[in-house]
C-alpha cells in the first residue's frame, strides 16, 4: 500500500501459505558454432522428491537429506563406510559393489566432514560417478549425495586402441588442423555406461588454438567410435547493467536533484548513466534461451501483476534501463546472487532455502503493485512492490527481504520480538550496500541511510543504522517492530565498524544460527552473537570491541548500545577434553 511521507514503511514479513517453486538447475551454454559437434549428451533425469530426499526412477536415492543414521565414532572415512555398509540398498548399490568405491577426498571440518568416493569397475574409474557422505564428529550422517552408476556390464579387459590413437581420433573429429597449437590434451581409460551399454573408453580432453571451448571426447577403446563429445567450458554467465547498489549512493546524489526522481518509472539521462556493468552468474541456458534461473537466485512471476518480470532471451546480455519492466528482474537477480555467494562462499556459512534448492525464488513485480515487499516463510519466496520507486531497484530493499530469509534459514524460526528480524534484514542490507566502493563516507549523513533510493523521499522516510544514538535498550528503542529493528541493525553495524565487515557479518550470522523460537529478543540474540565470535576463535580485542558496541552506551557523544551482554573471556590457553595434551 502507499505510504504517506515520513511514514516508517513496513516491508512486511508475509505469512501467506503457498506452494514452493521447483528449481531448474543451470545448464552449460553451448555456443551455436559448437552445437554440431556435441554428441551423446543426455539430459539428467529429474528426480522425485520424497520426505527424506530425492529419488530416481530406478528407486535409487540421488540425495538423502535426512539419513537418520549414527555411526560409531571413528575417523570420518570409517564412519562413512559404516553408513554405506548399512544403507547401500537405498543408494542402489549391491554389497559387493562397496569394495569398488575408492576414497577420493576427505574434507575435514570441525562441525562435519565430507567423504567423497569414486566408483570403479574392473579396476578402472567409472565415468561421471561419485558419492559423498557428510558426517559429524559424533557419527551422525547428515547428508548423502549419490551419483553412482548402476547396471554396469563387464567390458573387455584389453584395449585395442591406445591413448595416442584416441587423441588423434578426437582431434580429427573436432577439426583441429595438423599444425594447430595444442593448449592441452589428456587421455585416460574409464568405464562408461552409455545408452547402448557399458564401454571401455578413452576419456580425452582437448584444447587448441582455433577451437572454441575445452572438449571432452569419449572414444571407444575397442572400436575407435566416438560415443560422447561435449564442450566442458561453462558459458552460462551473462552480462547486465544494474544499479550498484542504487543510483543515488553510486553517484552521491540526492533525490529530486535533476534527473534523480522516480517520474513514474521513467528513464532519465542521469539514471541511465548511474547503471553499472556486472556479470550475471550461472544463468540457465535451455532451448536456445537464457533465463534468470541460477544457483542462488531464480526469477518467477508468481504474484500479480504480470509485467515482463522474468525476461528470457537468446542473448546473454541483459542490458535494460529502469524504464523497462525487465530491469527489475535483472537487478534483483544480480543482488540476490551476489549476496548469497558472499554468505555461503565467502563467509563459509550455509544459508539456503533448503538443501536441495539453493536458489532464492523472487518476483520483482509483485504485491499487486503496492508499495511493499515481503519474504514468505511458508514458501521461502520474495516479492517486491512497485509503488513509488520500484522496490527491486534498490539493493537495500532486495537484501533486506533476503535478510528475513537468511534469518529464517539460519535460526529455523523467525523472531519479531523487539523487531529482531526487521533489524536483521536492515543489518544485512546496509552492510552489503556500505561495502560498495566510491559512495558515501561516515562523514555523510547518507552513509547511515537505509533504502537510499526507495526511501528518504516523498514516498516514505526510509530508515537509518545510527538509531542507537540517544536511545537506550530496552525501553527507548522505538514503537513498532520496524523502528525497534533499527536499534539492532545500528548496534551490530557499529560493531562492524569496529572489527571489520567480514568478521562481524560472520559472527552475526553464526550467532543467529544459535537462536531459535519466535520469542528471541535483541539481548538474547546479541549474547549469541558475541558468544559465537568467542567460540569461532576471535581475538580478545575483537570480542571486547563487540562488547563495547553492545554495552558501552551513548552518553556524552558515545555510540554504543545498552544490551548489557556478558562478554566472554578469551584466552590463548588450550584445554583438552581428556585433560591431557
Amino acid at each position: 500500500m502507499k505510504r504517506t511521507p515520513g511514514a516508517l514503511r513496513p516491508l512486511t514479513l508475509s505469512i501467506i501459505l503457498a506452494c514452493a517453486a521447483g528449481h531448474v538447475q543451470a545448464q552449460p551454454y553451448i555456443p551455436a558454432q559448437n552445437a554440431a559437434l556435441t554428441r551423446g549428451v543426455v539430459a539428467a533425469e529429474r528426480p522425485a522428491d520424497r520426505e527424506d530426499g530425492q529419488y530416481l526412477s530406478d528407486g535409487a536415492a540421488l540425495s538423502i537429506h535426512t539419513p537418520r543414521y549414527i555411526a560409531q565414532r571413528a575417523a570420518a572415512e570409517q564412519m562413512a563406510r559404516e553408513y554405506l555398509a548399512a544403507r547401500h540398498g537405498v543408494l542402489g548399490l549391491q554389497q559387493a559393489e562397496l569394495d569398488t568405491l575408492v576414497t577420493h577426498e576427505v574434507r575435514q571440518g570441525d562441525d562435519f566432514s565430507v567423504v567423497r568416493f569414486n566408483q570403479t569397475a574392473q579396476g578402472l574409474p567409472v565415468y561421471d560417478s561419485w558419492l559423498a557422505v557428510s558426517v559429524t564428529p559424533a557419527g551422525k550422517v547428515i547428508f548423502v549425495s549419490n551419483g553412482t552408476q548402476r547396471g554396469l556390464q563387464t567390458v573387455d579387459t584389453v584395449s585395442r586402441r591406445s591413448g595416442a590413437d584416441a587423441l588423434s581420433i578426437a582431434r580429427a573429429y573436432l577439426g583441429i588442423a595438423a599444425d594447430a597449437r595444442i593448449l592441452f590434451e589428456d587421455a585416460r581409460e574409464v568405464v562408461y555406461r552409455a545408452p547402448t551399454g557399458t564401454h571401455r573408453v578413452w576419456q580425452t580432453t582437448v584444447q587448441a588454438v582455433g577451437l572454441d571451448g575445452a572438449w571432452e571426447v569419449l572414444v571407444d577403446a575397442q572400436t575407435g567410435e566416438i560415443l560422447r563429445a561435449e564442450d566442458t567450458n561453462a558459458y552460462a554467465d551473462g552480462t547486465a547493467m544494474v544499479f550498484y547498489p542504487d543510483p543515488l549512493s553510486y553517484t552521491r546524489s540526492t533525490y529530486n536533484s535533476p534527473g534523480y526522481t522516480d517520474g513514474g518509472d521513467a528513464d532519465t539521462t542521469q539514471l541511465t548513466a548511474a547503471r553499472h556493468a556486472v556479470t550475471l552468474r550461472d544463468l540457465t541456458f535451455s532451448g536456445g534461451v537464457h533465463s534468470l534461473v541460477g544457483t542462488y537466485a531464480s526469477c518467477l512471476d508468481w504474484a500479480p501483476p504480470s509485467a515482463g518480470d522474468c525476461v528470457t532471451q537468446a542473448s546473454s546480455d541483459f542490458n535494460f534501463t529502469r524504464g523497462q519492466d525487465a530491469f527489475e528482474g535483472v537487478n534483483t537477480y544480480y543482488h540476490i546472487d551476489t549476496y548469497m555467494r558472499y554468505v555461503n562462499q565467502t563467509l563459509g556459512i550455509t544459508a539456503v532455502p533448503n538443501p536441495s534448492n539453493t536458489a532464492v525464488v523472487f518476483d520483482p513485480h509483485g504485491f499487486s503493485g503496492q508499495d511493499n515487499s515481503s519474504y514468505t516463510p511458508a514458501t521461502r519466496r520474495l516479492q517486491f512492490g512497485e509503488g513509488g520507486v520500484d522496490d527491486a531497484e534498490d539493493a537495500d530493499v532486495i537484501v533486506h527481504e533476503l535478510g528475513h530469509g537468511l534469518h529464517h534459514w539460519l535460526a529455523g524460526v523467525i523472531s519479531q520480538t523487539e523487531g529482531l528480524s526487521e533489524g536483521v534484514g536492515d543489518y544485512f542490507a546496509h552492510s552489503y550496500s556500505a561495502d560498495f566502493p566510491g559512495q558515501w563516507t561516515p562523514a555523510d549523513a547518507q552513509y547511515y541511510w537505509m533504502f537510499s533510493w526507495d526511501g528518504h523521499n516523498p514516498f516514505w522516510a526510509g530508515r537509518v543504522v545510527n538509531w542507537q544514538l540517544n536511545r537506550t535498550y530496552p525501553g527507548n528503542i522505538g514503537s513498532g517492530i520496524h523502528a525497534q529493528g533499527q536499534y539492532w541493525a545500528s548496534c551490530n553495524f557499529y560493531a562492524r565498524e569496529l572489527i571489520g565487515g567480514q568478521a562481524m557479518d560472520r559472527a552475526h550470522a553464526r550467532g543467529l544460527s544459535m537462536t531459535t523460537g519466535s520469542g528471541v529478543n535483541q539481548k538474547t540474540a546479541a549474547q549469541a552473537v558475541i558468544n559465537a565470535a568467542a567460540a569461532m576463535g576471535y581475538t580478545a580485542d575483537q570480542v571486547n570491541q563487540i562488547g563495547f558496541a553492545f554495552n558501552s552506551g551513548n552518553a556524552g557523544g558515545a555510540r554504543g548500545c545498552t544490551y548489557g551482554v556478558t562478554v566472554p573471556e578469551v584466552s590463548d590457553d588450550t584445554i583438552f577434553e581428556s585433560g591431557f595434551e
